[in-house]
């Protein structure tokens, strides 16, 4: 992992004053594609991407994906060029540089140990998701330990529906065999997205939100099946 480190000193304090003279966070967002862009490069990781012309550029989305590695930050941000405010822990915020940047790239910090802050921060940044910016969420709230997809959390539901926008299922393969949680070296290989048909909320509430979860997560789960023993 010493190419992160080096690259995140490298670009980090680029983000830093690049929000000087932008306070929307979106110069940032770039510049991150392009930190995310060379860790992929530098570590032989490849991204294979299906299924861009299910999303217009100028609209928002409410992303919703499987989480299998810490390389899926940096495939989802190499697949789409368009504006992504990730959900993440707010202890990320403590680490040098990149916490920052975090903070001034707007992404979504949420407090797990405090759920009414944790829907205060989501609820507040609901309001920025205009214009072709979204939101992304890993629907699992942390990484696989061993390949397996997990149960959804509801949280990337929820925010949604009171949103009022669609939902995008965004299936990642193949990140946890280059760099499974725990381990430090990243193997060199390829990575496939998959970016399903946006979902309409309109039809859904409260009452029935474990249905579409389990929609999402269903078209998750098939893609995962269909896909995976090609990039294996």
């Amino acid at each position: 992992m010493f190419t992160a480190g080096f690259f995140t000193m490298i670009v980090g304090p680029l983000c830093i004053a690049s929000a000087v003279v932008d306070r929307t966070g979106q110069t940032i967002y770039k510049l991150g594609r392009i930190w995310a862009r060379l860790l992929l490069i530098t570590n032989g990781v490849k991204v294979n991407i299906k299924g861009l012309d299910n999303i217009d550029k100028k609209k928002s989305y409410v992303y919703i994906s499987n989480h299998q590695s810490h390389l899926d930050i940096l495939a989802v941000a190499f697949a789409f060029r368009s504006p992504i405010k990730f959900v993440y822990k707010r202890s990320l915020m403590k680490l040098p540089i990149f916490g920052q940047a975090l903070r001034l790239a707007k992404m979504i910090p949420i407090d797990r140990g405090d759920t009414q802050k944790a829907i205060e921060a989501i609820n507040q940044s609901a309001r920025e998701l205009t214009n072709g910016i979204s939101a992304f969420f890993f629907g699992e709230g942390t990484r696989t330990r061993d390949g397996l997809i997990q149960p959804f959390k509801k949280g990337g539901i929820m925010f949604s529906i009171r949103a009022k926008l669609p939902i995008v299922p965004v299936t990642i393969i193949n990140g946890f065999n280059l760099l499974p949680k725990g381990s430090l070296h990243i193997k060199s290989g390829t990575m496939k997205i998959i970016i399903d048909k946006a979902i309409s909320t309109s039809e859904y509430c409260v009452e029935n939100a474990d249905i579409l979860l389990e929609k999402v997560r269903g078209i998750i789960v098939d893609n995962l099946q269909k896909y995976r023993m090609e990039l294996i």
